[in-house]
């Protein structure tokens, strides 16, 4: 079989790194070669060398090259543009802004227009088996109910700019697609840590419920269910995640499909903060704040969620958040020993992890 060649945008983000970790455990042979920004291109070299001196890569198989998904051209020169679309075999779009305050020019030229871009190279290719964009589970917004893996367009309301632009830059997939566009679409769930060792890299959404109910219980404030926790918010430890998609994206019958991939059976939100409170406060809140006030003091008062450090849009995901239909990740799944862990089993870990690193100015979100 020949030798699969990757144009792979998105490292060395902590997804990408994973991601290609995970690709090249799976078949050592592949090459990569990772459009990063200028400003990353340090990091990127460490992380490629440390690759190659782990023996995980073959010297000379993983480059990086300068450029920005931004720009039509992906900010190459037209030697390289060309160049780049007679090499591939496949395209691995992961770049994007994933922040739910992220401004809304910036939303555009990174999630709407860096799609574009990419798509308008993955044209160009003369041998591309095939595109894996990563879109997002966002994209069905405050949906509620089941949501199945080919729906996109229900009239959801698009209630932020980061929901807004995956949405309408898998809008731009699936009509590449509908054109001939060898492609697989990748929506997952909200990402944590490794579910082995915790690690991450950043504090955000449980992250941030952790550094709250932390300081809560310093003042002994008594803890709080905000709302009834009868939805059932999805989350996913990056370990699970890239191996799910590794093998999803090595099955040849994937292409042109969508796949969510997510905790196939979420616990209710109640469930997850039970966790969690045992974890920081050591007991489970007997008070309750209804939904719809939580709701009302999201939208009317969302400055005092900003000032604890949560994303008033944040609260949308954790109430009125859809069950995720997972079976054509689950179809791709079969026969392998792929599974996502119950939130009990790693959770701890998590916990563990953001206790030795809270300190560390690079793990907090821009808010």
């Amino acid at each position: 079989m020949a030798t699969r060649k990757i144009f792979f945008t998105g490292y060395p983000g902590f997804i990408g790194r994973w991601q290609v970790r995970s690709i090249l455990a799976d078949d050592p042979e592949v090459e990569f070669i990772f459009l990063v920004q200028e400003k990353f291109l340090g990091r990127a070299a460490e992380d490629i060398a440390e690759l190659e001196r782990e023996g995980k890569a073959e010297r000379g198989s993983l480059r990086a090259v300068v450029g920005d998904v931004t720009d039509p051209r992906l900010g190459l020169s037209d030697e390289s543009y060309e160049s780049l679309t007679s090499w591939a075999t496949e395209v691995w779009h992961l770049a994007g802004a994933f922040d739910l305050n992220v401004p809304e020019g910036v939303a555009r030229r990174v999630n709407y227009w860096g799609v574009r871009h990419i798509v308008d190279f993955c044209k160009a290719c003369a041998d591309l088996r095939c595109l894996v964009h990563f879109s997002s589970v966002v994209v069905h917004a405050e949906r509620e109910g089941l949501i199945l893996e080919d729906e996109l367009d229900a009239g959801q309301e698009l209630i932020n700019n980061y929901f807004m632009t995956k949405f309408w830059g898998e809008v731009e997939v699936r009509r590449a697609m509908r054109e001939g566009l060898p492609a697989i679409i990748i929506r997952p769930a909200g990402v944590m840590g490794d579910s082995k060792t915790g690690e991450t890299d950043k504090f955000d959404n449980i992250y941030l419920t952790f550094g709250v109910l932390t300081l809560l219980g310093r003042f002994k404030v008594p803890p709080v269910y905000l709302g009834e926790g009868k939805a059932r918010p999805n989350f996913i430890p990056v370990d699970y995640m890239v191996d799910a998609v590794t093998a999803i994206t090595r099955n040849p019958a994937a292409v042109g499909r969508c796949f969510h991939v997510v905790d196939p059976d979420p616990p209710t939100a109640r469930e997850i903060f039970d966790v969690i409170y045992e974890l920081t406060a050591g007991r489970k809140p007997s008070i309750t704040v209804p939904t719809r006030l939580v709701d009302l003091m999201a939208n009317r008062l969302g400055g005092i969620f900003r000032l604890l450090n949560i994303p008033p849009d944040s609260m949308t995901y954790v109430n009125h958040v859809g069950i995720f239909d997972a079976s054509n990740t689950l179809e791709m799944l079969e026969g392998t020993s792929i599974t996502c862990p119950r939130i009990q089993d790693y959770y701890p870990r998590l916990y563990e992890w953001w206790q030795a690193n809270r300190d560390r100015a690079d793990m907090h979100p821009k808010m």
